[in-house]
């Protein structure tokens, strides 16, 4: 697990990174991260950037897993 006072830029630069190299799916690089560091994805929400909460909603909208008008509990 990442213990670091700045945990939120961590995270958020590790998922970015793992976006980058997997070729831009936000959910699995995500969950990849969290499995990585073993950490719940229900506690790396609480890690994750606005700008990357975003892009989750959007890749969610779009795989049809979100409705349109949802809005994540993060």
């Amino acid at each position: 697990m990442i213990f670091d006072e700045n945990i939120e830029e961590v995270f958020s630069k590790e998922v970015e990174k793992c976006v980058l190299r997997n070729g831009g799916d936000y959910i699995d690089s995500v969950l990849e991260v969290c499995e990585k560091y073993n950490m719940e994805p229900q506690l790396a929400a609480k890690f994750l950037s606005q700008p990357i909460i975003e892009k989750l909603h959007i890749e969610g909208q779009k795989t049809n897993i979100l409705p349109n008008s949802a809005k994540l509990p993060v």
